[in-house]
C-alpha cells in the first residue's frame, strides 16, 4: 500500500520548492533545483528516510529489488497483479516510446543537478537494494519518472484499470525510498517530470508538427 505521507509529501515538495527555486527548463520540461543543505525540504529528506529504513520489511526490500532494472514486466506485469499477459503484449510499443522520451528528460535533469544519492550524504542509511552506480545523479528519480509517466500512459490505453495502475506507478517511485536510494524529493520531482512527459506525448500526437 503507497503511504499517504509518501503523496502529501510531493504535494508538499511541489508547492514548497517551486515557490522558492529557481526552474531549469530543458526543451517543453522544467523542474526546480534539489532542495539545498540545511533547508526544512532537505532535512525532511532524512527524516523520511530514516522512517523508512526502521520500518521497512525484507519482504518489501526483496519486491524493490526486483525492480532495480524497470521493465515494462516487471513493473506492471502479471507478478505484479496489474496487466495481463496479454495486456504487456498490447503495451511493448507503448512503453518503449514511454521509456526513451522519459530516459532522455531525465539524463539531462541528472547531470545537471548531480545531487548526492542519500546514502553518499548520510553514511548511516543503508540501502537494503543493489546500489546504483551514478553516485551524484540522484535527482530526479529515473525509476519514479519512467514508471509513474508509463503508467499514466496505461491509464489512458487500459481506462478500465486506471486506479490499479496509477498506484502501481506510484508504487515504483515508493519502492526507491524503502530500497534507500533516493531522496522523497528525487521521487516527487520524477512524478512531475513523468506529468509533462506524458502530456508532451499526447500534444505531438494532436498536433503532429511538434
Amino acid at each position: 500500500m503507497i503511504k499517504k505521507s509518501v503523496v502529501l509529501a510531493g504535494m508538499l515538495f511541489v508547492a514548497s520548492i517551486t515557490a522558492e527555486a529557481k526552474e531549469v527548463y530543458f526543451f517543453g520540461y522544467h523542474l526546480p533545483e534539489p532542495p539545498t543543505v540545511s533547508s526544512d525540504d532537505f532535512r525532511r529528506d532524512f527524516t523520511e528516510l530514516h522512517q523508512y529504513q526502521d520500518h521497512r520489511t525484507p519482504e518489501e526490500c526483496a519486491s524493490a529489488a526486483t525492480q532495480s532494472s524497470l521493465s515494462l514486466t516487471n513493473g506492471f506485469g502479471p507478478k505484479t497483479g496489474v496487466l495481463t499477459a496479454s495486456e504487456v503484449k498490447k503495451a511493448k510499443v507503448l512503453a518503449a516510446r514511454v521509456f526513451a522520451k522519459a530516459g532522455l528528460a531525465v539524463y539531462y535533469f541528472k547531470t545537471y543537478f548531480k545531487r548526492p544519492r542519500p546514502y553518499i550524504t548520510d553514511d548511516s542509511l543503508t540501502p537494503c537494494i543493489p546500489k546504483v552506480k551514478n553516485s551524484y545523479m540522484s535527482y530526479p528519480s529515473g525509476h519514479s519518472t519512467a514508471g509513474y509517466a508509463l503508467a499514466l500512459a496505461l491509464a489512458k490505453k487500459f481506462p478500465y484499470k486506471k486506479e490499479l495502475i496509477l498506484q502501481q506507478g506510484l508504487k515504483i517511485g515508493e519502492n526507491r525510498l524503502i530500497g534507500g536510494v533516493h531522496h522523497p524529493s528525487d521521487v516527487a520531482a520524477g512524478r512531475v517530470l513523468a506529468t509533462q512527459v506524458v502530456r508532451g506525448m499526447y500534444v505531438s500526437e494532436v498536433r503532429p508538427g511538434l
